[in-house]
């Protein structure tokens, strides 16, 4: 009976330990998106409540340690990059909780279109503590446009992608720019929401600026703006129509959106914009029923009624008829 109440007792203080560490660190994350065009960012919000009794110190010398389980097969995970996952110091007081934001790509080396199986850890005190096991699915994209620019040779060429996938209900438009001479990567934008009746279109100006129009509305045209080393530099949106608006590149190598009215900020609520004033609309009748037609007999009177139809008379066709030789 002593051993058995022993072996119980070792079991609780056991059980009981395991359920105080387990609450000492909360992990809760979320993805920002579930579905990623491949090398996008792949970004994250990581909620640390921190119940130890002790501050979290996560900074590159500190006391803890976030770090991420990237399976890209089961029992198989992924390479670092070297580069650390919370880039900016995060101290969290015992007792509170703070969100902290990351981005995979930059640690990790998610470089392939595939499924993959993310898990959060923190180490501290010895100890790991997880979150929750999320899936990632990475796209390469519906190549909808290629250019290159420049030569190889040189080491300043430049290949410009137009890419889409499919995510959140629509269809998502994105722009990637390689250096083919260093085969890296220098960035992946989302450009937004795309509508396939209009073929999106890029252009590169004297400045090596390039410029990308694509529809996101039934009447609605973005025009987006890229450095030569992928840098954003804006967007614009305009009221347009397929067929009319266009990307325009002039004798001087400039660049601009003809064929539409842009946006404008409002003077009363700055940085929102408006959408340009509707055209006047064509004055119509009110009345119902279709409206007079020229010569038609006025209302009331029905129209005279046709007299009686003159009838053909057959003609006397030859028995030989369609026997002669025909001469061209």
């Amino acid at each position: 009976m002593k051993g058995a109440s022993f072996w119980i007792w070792t079991a609780g203080w056991l059980l009981s330990c395991s359920l105080a560490v387990q609450a000492q660190i909360e992990i809760n994350w979320t993805l920002a998106h579930g579905r990623t065009v491949l090398m996008e960012p792949v970004l994250a919000t990581v909620n640390i409540a921190n119940y130890s009794g002790r501050d979290l110190d996560l900074t590159a010398r500190g006391n803890a340690k976030l770090a991420c389980d990237v399976e890209d097969q089961p029992t198989s995970t992924v390479a670092g990059t070297g580069q650390p996952l919370v880039r900016r110091p995060v101290i969290i007081p015992a007792g509170e909780t703070r969100a902290v934001e990351v981005n995979l790509l930059a640690a990790y080396r998610i470089v392939e279109g595939q499924s993959y199986m993310l898990t959060p850890v923190l180490e501290f005190g010895g100890m790991r503590f997880f979150g929750q096991r999320l899936s990632l699915e990475v796209q390469p994209g519906i190549e909808l446009l290629r250019r290159d620019f420049g030569m190889p040779s040189s080491g300043e060429a430049r290949t410009v992608f137009l890419r889409l996938i499919h995510r959140d209900r629509s269809d998502r438009l994105f722009f990637r720019i390689d250096n083919p001479s260093s085969g890296y990567c220098l960035g992946v934008f989302e450009l937004g929401r795309v509508i396939r009746f209009f073929v999106p279109s890029l252009e590169q100006d004297r400045d090596g600026v390039f410029h990308v129009l694509h529809q996101s509305g039934p009447d609605r045209f973005v025009h987006t703006r890229f450095g030569y080393d992928g840098e954003p530099l804006g967007a614009e949106f305009y009221s347009g129509q397929v067929g009319g608006i266009r990307l325009v590149r002039d004798d001087d190598g400039a660049v601009a959106v003809t064929g539409g009215d842009a946006y404008t900020e409002d003077p009363e609520t700055p940085g929102l914009l408006t959408a340009p004033g509707l055209p006047p609309s064509h004055p119509y009748n009110m009345s119902l029923g279709e409206s007079a037609v020229p010569g038609a007999a006025p209302a009331g009177k029905a129209p005279p009624a046709p007299g009686p139809v003159p009838r053909v008379q057959p003609s006397k066709e030859k028995p030989d008829a369609g026997s002669e030789p025909v001469t061209w």
